[in-house]
C-alpha cells in the first residue's frame, strides 16, 4: 500500500487506486510518496530574520489576499528577507539563536532616551549624538558599520536608506560581534522597532489597516512593513 502525503495540507492517506490523483482533504495534485524522500519537516524558519511556518497549517488566505507567497517547502525562499528557509530540527541552537526580545528592547530604549521626531524617523541626528557619522556614498555594500562610521549607498530608496540606518545603529547599540545569522536579525528587530513601534504600529492598523498606507506613515519599504506586521502577529488585519 502506498502512502501519499499531500505537499498543499500535509495530509497522509492510503492511495487506494493509481488513478487517484488528489488530496481527499484539499484536493491539490502537489502529492508525493511518503517513502520517495525524507520525511516531510512541516516546522519551518529562516535563521536570518525569525521568519516561522508550519506548512502543514494549509496555506494562508491572509497572504494570498496581501499578494504575498507564502512557503510550503524548503525549496521556496523565506518570504520577508528572501533567504533559505530550514527545518526547524536544523536550526542554530538557542545559545545561537538571535535574540529578538532583546533587540526590541534596546530600540525601546533608545526612543526614551532621545528625541525622536516622527513618524516617519529621521536618525541621522541621533546618530551624530551617539558619536556616529552617516555616510552616504557609492558603497558596493547595502549598509555597514566601520568604527564609529555609517556607510549607506546613495543608491537605494530614502525609504531603504532609513531602516539601513537603523539597522547600523542597531549593531552599535548592541556591541555586535560573532555570527552573521545571529547579529543581522537581531539588528533587523532593532531597527524595525526603532522605525516602526509596536504601540504606534497597533494605534495605525485601527486607522489604516493596508500595507500600502502604513508604509506612507512610518516611511518604510513594504519588505519592512511586512516583516513588522509579521513579528506583531499582525499580518491578518492588513490588505494589500
Amino acid at each position: 500500500m502506498t502512502v501519499m502525503i499531500c505537499r498543499e495540507c500535509g495530509e497522509e492517506f492510503a492511495l487506494k487506486s493509481r488513478f487517484e490523483g488528489c488530496c481527499p482533504e484539499c484536493g491539490s495534485e502537489d502529492l508525493e510518496s511518503q517513502d520517495a524522500y525524507d520525511p516531510l519537516e512541516h516546522e519551518l524558519q529562516c535563521e536570518f530574520c525569525g521568519y516561522r511556518v508550519d506548512t502543514s497549517a494549509g496555506p494562508d488566505k491572509d497572504w494570498e489576499s496581501d499578494a504575498i507567497p507564502e512557503p510550503r517547502s524548503v525549496d521556496d525562499p523565506c518570504p520577508i528577507c528572501t533567504r533559505a528557509l530550514v527545518p526547524s530540527s536544523e536550526a542554530a541552537g538557542v545559545r545561537q539563536q538571535p535574540e529578538f526580545k532583546l533587540a526590541r528592547e534596546a530600540a525601546r530604549k533608545l526612543h526614551r532616551h532621545y528625541v525622536i521626531a516622527g513618524p516617519p524617523y529621521q536618525l541621522q541626528a541621533v546618530a551624530a549624538e551617539m558619536g556616529l557619522e552617516v555616510v552616504i556614498g557609492s558603497f558596493e555594500h547595502d549598509g555597514l558599520l566601520v568604527g564609529s562610521r555609517i556607510e549607506i549607498p546613495a543608491r537605494v530608496s530614502e525609504n531603504v536608506m532609513r531602516f539601513a540606518i537603523a539597522h547600523e545603529i542597531g549593531h552599535f547599540v548592541m556591541r555586535h560581534e560573532g555570527e552573521r545569522s545571529k547579529v543581522e536579525p537581531e539588528a533587523n528587530a532593532f531597527a524595525s522597532e526603532v522605525l516602526i513601534p509596536r504601540q504606534l504600529l497597533t494605534a495605525a492598523l485601527a486607522r489604516k489597516p493596508s500595507v500600502r498606507s502604513l508604509c506612507s506613515e512610518f516611511g518604510v519599504s513594504r519588505q519592512a512593513m511586512v516583516y513588522a506586521l509579521m513579528s506583531a502577529k499582525a499580518i491578518d488585519r492588513v490588505r494589500g
